[in-house]
């Protein structure tokens, strides 16, 4: 009987440490679980703290920002006088500088200004790589000019140009180059020969009318030997339109522009679809 009384007395004692034990490891685990409800709290309400602080921090002041925005216009007209499009990283990288990070904050103020003391429309497109780039456009209608932009002493120039892109509307749209130099060895202009107005015709459509991106020019797959195919570019389509381009050819002609059946027909039916967007 005294035997049974001890082992009575050690699972007695056993199953009060088996308790002790449960009850510190659930202690433990409320604690934990409790320093881990907060600090996650704490960790995403430091993280949109943080946000909020960066965004407020791009955000640029009153004052600097009218600068930066003067100084943006200035930068734009000034590059615009070659007609290059002018690349996002550039006006970042030139102008904006520690500040590039406010881009959309300026570049909003940047249209306002330009369309409001200059009649200028600052628009977006689409550059090599699908890089950004801007142009700037007049935001008066052509058509008010007697279909045809004032360029001044580039008259001759943009005259040119205007030929090209009614020759590659005339041609579906896409002119291959040896049909283009063939057509314009009639007006007098070759390749690789001087001219008196415009120096090295070769140089200005295969260059600049390309990277000022009134033109654009790609390669042709197939076939024995390398040859290439002229198209609008995106400051053409932004600049004049195709119905502009017909005037144009059909006083060239001395004709009415209802002469061009199948031309008028793709022009009525392009503005009819952008009426209707």
């Amino acid at each position: 009987m005294p035997r049974a009384k001890k082992q009575g007395k050690r699972k007695s004692l056993d199953s009060d440490e088996e308790e002790e034990e449960a009850t510190q490891s659930q202690t433990q685990s409320q604690r934990k679980g409790k320093g881990k409800g907060p600090g996650k709290r704490r960790t995403h309400d430091d993280d949109d703290a943080s946000q909020a602080f960066q965004s407020q921090k791009e955000k640029l002041s009153g004052a600097e920002l009218d600068r930066k925005v003067a100084e943006t216009v200035r930068y734009l007209l000034f590059c615009d006088k070659k007609k290059i499009p002018i690349k996002r990283a550039d006006i970042s990288k030139n102008v904006l500088r520690e500040h590039a990070r406010s881009f959309p904050q300026v570049i909003e103020q940047v249209k306002k200004q330009l369309q409001k003391v200059f009649g200028i429309s600052l628009e977006e497109i689409e550059g090599t790589g699908k890089t950004k780039s801007y142009i700037l456009i007049e935001s008066i209608d052509c058509e008010e000019k007697h279909g045809m932009i004032d360029w001044g002493s580039d008259s001759p120039k943009m005259s040119l140009l205007m030929v090209i892109l009614s020759l590659i509307f005339m041609s579906e749209n896409m002119i291959t180059e040896a049909h283009l130099w063939h057509t314009l060895k009639k007006l007098g202009l070759e390749q690789k020969v001087e001219h008196p107005v415009f120096g090295d015709p070769e140089k200005m459509i295969s260059q600049e009318f390309l990277r000022q991106g009134y033109i654009e020019k790609k390669k042709i797959v197939g076939g024995d030997e390398t040859s290439y195919e002229y198209r609008w570019g995106q400051r053409a389509f932004k600049e004049t339109s195709k119905r502009q381009v017909l005037e144009f050819m059909s006083e060239i002609y001395g004709t009415e522009s209802s002469v061009w059946t199948s031309q008028i027909k793709e022009i009525e039916q392009e503005e009819q679809e952008n009426m209707e967007e």
